[in-house]
């Protein structure tokens, strides 16, 4: 049995006594050695000076006549230079060692740099919001994501483009441009995402308008009431921005002449959505908005309920969650998503150009059915973007919308556009509105 053999046998507790006792013995002598050889290295340089000593004086003894050192002496610098010789073997063998050693210590160290400069802010990332994914070939995460979000929540200020410079281990640089203005002037906005945490450096820009804009907010009725004879006749409390009626018309008088504005235009009667756009288009051209984003029921307040339910709604307040889409396309998109898990999500995008169907997609949005699929995607869509609605901080239930207008269609109380002053007196005017507030455009 060769000594390796034996060793094993060792390990594994499987030697007799004498046979154990014997391999311990062993392991104590080379112990004993290695500990010698390492302080035989310390005295090298002293052993090498001695032979070189001793053979300089037999040298000169030999020239002189003398006899050399006696054989004993010859013996034990034999021996010396012998035993000098191993022990230089073995420090280069444990200079080797240590070489390996410590280029490996070196490896993993470079490695671990390595990682911790370039994957370990990737690793990271992985576990917050990351804006600058990839959507497509052109867009990214954050420009899909406001696209969707401001088309439903903020009529006149859509936001589709977003610039990443990723920071590395969740923190992003971001810049939001307006690259489209109606007033000749751009506002870009600017913030930083870090661990999920939004902030922009002017948060007045990106939010959506109050929730009273429209004269039906917490209005005790339904859609078989007009506004004139809720508010007016009942002598129920108008909580809208504009404030009452008479107020809301001597505003609009004062406003400037050469400013162009976001108008939110309350209907006197919710009207079911292809009503609402046979409105729309029997209005003269002095009256006519542009960039028409309509608001839609999406709690209560439907026309299209039995009865019963409409008795039920009339005891309730409306509450005008403020809502809705452009029910025109006015701009085009680059960006892609899932068209299978959301179809109609983007309107005039990419696809539509290029097949030139922009014709057919204005004919569609006029269609409820072409235009529920279109705002219950956007309403699905945004509910499954958690990490981005906890970063705006909005807790809204966008799923149960979606399932209501698919219920039971799209029923619209208000709109809003850009107009002029002028073109705003004229609107005011008619008898199926009920009041107009209004905004600087942004």
């Amino acid at each position: 049995m060769n000594y390796r053999k034996l060793l094993e046998l060792y390990k594994n507790g499987q030697l007799q006594e004498n046979e154990r006792q014997m391999v311990e013995s062993d392991i104590e002598k080379q112990e004993a050695i290695s500990e010698y050889l390492f302080e035989r290295e310390e005295s090298m340089p002293i052993l090498q000076n001695t032979a070189d000593t001793d053979a300089k004086a037999d040298a000169k003894s030999l020239k002189a006549g003398f006899p050399a050192k006696s054989s004993a002496v010859y013996g034990k610098s034999a021996a010396d230079s012998i035993q000098s010789d191993f022990v230089r073997m073995v420090n280069r063998s444990i200079r080797r060692a240590f070489l390996k050693m410590g280029a490996a210590a070196a490896v993993l160290a470079l490695a671990g740099v390595l990682f911790i400069i370039f994957a370990l802010p990737k690793v990271i990332d992985c576990f917050y919001y990351d804006p600058g994914a990839a959507t497509g070939e052109y867009g990214n995460q954050m420009s899909l994501d406001l696209a969707v979000y401001t088309e439903l929540r903020m009529p006149g200020y859509s936001r589709d483009r977003v610039i990443v410079q990723d920071r590395g281990y969740g923190n992003y640089d971001i810049m939001v441009p307006q690259w489209f203005s109606y007033t000749n002037s751009v506002t870009n906005l600017s913030g930083r995402i870090s661990k999920g945490n939004l902030t922009f450096y002017d948060p007045n820009l990106l939010n959506p308008p109050a929730g009273n804009v429209f004269a039906w907010f917490q209005i005790r009725g339904d859609s078989t009431d007009s506004l004139t004879d809720l508010i007016d006749r009942k002598h129920q409390l108008n909580s809208c921005s504009a404030g009452s009626r008479t107020q809301a018309a001597d505003t609009l008088k004062a406003l400037n002449e050469n400013t162009l504005y976001t108008a939110y235009v309350t209907l006197d009667r919710m009207m079911p959505y292809e009503t609402f756009l046979q409105f729309l288009s029997q209005l003269a051209e002095d009256k006519k908005l542009s960039h028409i984003w309509c608001a839609v029921c999406t709690n209560n307040g439907i026309s299209n309920a039995d009865s019963d339910s409409k008795k039920e709604q009339g005891a309730q307040q409306f509450y005008a969650e403020n809502l809705g889409f452009y029910c025109e396309l006015t701009t085009s998109h680059e960006l892609d998503w899932d068209k299978e898990r959301y179809p109609e999500l983007i309107l005039q995008n990419r696809d539509i150009l290029e097949q030139g169907l922009e014709q057919t997609q204005k004919d569609a949005i006029g269609q409820e059915d072409f235009a529920v699929t279109h705002v219950t995607s956007m309403l699905r869509y945004i509910a499954d973007q958690k990490a981005f609605l906890e970063m705006m901080e909005d807790g809204h239930d966008y799923r149960q919308n979606a399932e209501y207008i698919e219920k039971n269609g799209l029923t619209v109380y208000g709109f809003a556009g850009i107009g002029t002053k002028e073109t705003l007196l004229q609107l005011n005017q008619e008898k199926a509105v009920y009041e107009i507030y209004t905004l600087p455009l942004r």
